[in-house]
């Protein structure tokens, strides 16, 4: 078994009244099987949403971060990336830059379509939880 180290850092000081300074850090135990940091095109709107994580046995935690940039590596976009949990339609929406880190119970797929006309690149991993 190998160990998972998350942690979220939010901090502000001019988003309320109040500064905010909040950390949380987790130890998640993980093993088998896991799918390392990797980068994909996923498809334009109206094609196929990718499958970044299929069903499982057990619960995984998933990563994914939109780059920024088009399938090809070097063109811009703004576009944003749907996020399908067990095939319902954009329950996230990620924006070139922008990130998320959360479990997923193991009967859940995990699809990604981009918002628009452009083939968008994306970086995903996933760890089952042991």
């Amino acid at each position: 078994m190998a160990t998972l180290t998350p942690t979220l850092t939010l901090s502000s000081t001019d988003a309320s009244s109040d500064t905010l300074s909040l950390s949380v850090t987790d130890s998640l135990t993980i093993g088998a099987p896991a799918i390392g940091v990797s980068k994909t095109a996923i498809a334009a709107s109206g094609g196929t949403a990718s499958v970044l994580k299929p069903s499982g046995s057990a619960n995984q935690y998933f990563y994914i971060r939109h780059t920024g940039y088009q399938a090809d590596g070097t063109t811009a976009t703004t576009n944003q990336v749907a996020v399908e949990l067990g095939g319902n339609t954009d329950l996230l929406r990620i924006a070139a830059g922008e990130w998320a880190f959360f479990p997923v119970k193991s009967d859940v797929i995990v699809e990604a379509l981009s918002s628009s006309s452009h083939l968008i690149l994306i970086e995903y991993a996933y760890w089952t939880a042991a």
